[in-house]
C-alpha cells in the first residue's frame, strides 16, 4: 500500500499537469480570438474594389459653395444685439445707417461715392483726419460678420466681370477666420429715376448684376441676402415712398426695413 507521501507527490503532479494545460488552452484561445480581428473581412466599394475599414469613414471637407443656401432664407428674428457684433460697409447706401444714428459710425466702414473699384485703395476719412483703408477698419474690429452693400455706383461703367474682380479682391482681404460675409444684393430704384433725361438708372441692369452677384456669393462661399426683392413694389420697382427725391437713397424709415430684414435672414450652421 502506498505511503501518505506518495500519494501526496503524485497528487501535487496532477496539479501541475492540469494547470500546463489550463495555461496552454487559454494562449491557444487568446491566440485564436487576435487572429480573427486580424482577418476581418475587406470592404468593398460601389465600383466593386477592395479598399479597407478606414478608407470607407467620412471625411470632412470644406464648404467649396453657398449656392445651396444663398439666397438666405428667413429665420427666426435675431435679438437687435446682433447688430452690436456687425460691421457695414459700402456706399453712400451704408453711410445713412451712421448719418442717421442707427449703427455707430465705428462699425462703418463706407464713404459716398465708394465703389467696388475705389474700395480696396481709397482711404476713409474719420472726423479727426485719420485715414484707413476699409478693410484695414474691419480686420482690426473683428467683427463676428460683415454686411456689404456695393455695386450700384459704376454700374454700366464696367462690365460686371470688371466689377466683380474687384469685388472678389474686397472679400479676399477681409480675415475670414474670425468674420462672415454677407453680401446684400444692390437693390431697386424708383420708376420714376428709371425714366430720368439724365443719368437713368434701369432695374433691368441691377437685376442683371444681382444675378451675377449671387453666383459670385456662391462661387466665394460668403452669404447672399436679397434685399433687392424684399425692397421692391407690386411694378417691381422702389416704391416712391421709401426712398428720397434722387429716386435712390434710403428714407430713415427705410434702413428700419433694411435692418428689420437683415434680422430675420440669419444663417446658421445649427
Amino acid at each position: 500500500m502506498s505511503s501518505y507521501y506518495e500519494r501526496k507527490k503524485k497528487k501535487g503532479l496532477k496539479f501541475r499537469i492540469s494547470f500546463v494545460f489550463l495555461f496552454v488552452f487559454a494562449s491557444f484561445i487568446g491566440c485564436f480570438v487576435m487572429y480573427m480581428k486580424g482577418s476581418e473581412p475587406p470592404v468593398s466599394d460601389n465600383r466593386g474594389e477592395i479598399v479597407s475599414i478606414e478608407e470607407t469613414a467620412p471625411v470632412e471637407t470644406e464648404r467649396t459653395s453657398t449656392a445651396d443656401i444663398n439666397p438666405i432664407a428667413e429665420s427666426v428674428r435675431a435679438e437687435d444685439s446682433y447688430l452690436d457684433n456687425c460691421m457695414f460697409a459700402g456706399d453712400s447706401l451704408i453711410v445713412g445707417l451712421g448719418s442717421y444714428g442707427i449703427i455707430p459710425e465705428d462699425r462703418i466702414a463706407a464713404n459716398i461715392g465708394m465703389s467696388v473699384m475705389s474700395i480696396n485703395n481709397t482711404p476713409l476719412v474719420s472726423p479727426d483726419g485719420t485715414e484707413i483703408l476699409a478693410a484695414d477698419k474691419i480686420n482690426s474690429a473683428a467683427p463676428e460678420n460683415l454686411y456689404v452693400l456695393l455695386g450700384l455706383n459704376l454700374l454700366g461703367s464696367y462690365t460686371d466681370e470688371q466689377l466683380l474682380a474687384a469685388y472678389g479682391d474686397f472679400i479676399d482681404s477681409i480675415d475670414r477666420e474670425k468674420t462672415d460675409i454677407y453680401i446684400i444684393s444692390v437693390p431697386p430704384v424708383t420708376g420714376e429715376r428709371e425714366t430720368r433725361e439724365e443719368n437713368p438708372v434701369l432695374n433691368s441692369d441691377i437685376d442683371s448684376f444681382n444675378s451675377e452677384l449671387l453666383k459670385f456669393a456662391n462661387n466665394r462661399c460668403v452669404y447672399y441676402l436679397d434685399l433687392n426683392t424684399a425692397l421692391k413694389g407690386a411694378d417691381g420697382r422702389f416704391p416712391e415712398e421709401y426712398a428720397e427725391e434722387d429716386g435712390i437713397h434710403f428714407k430713415k424709415s427705410t434702413y428700419r426695413i433694411m435692418l428689420d430684414y437683415i434680422l430675420t435672414h440669419v444663417h446658421s450652421e445649427k
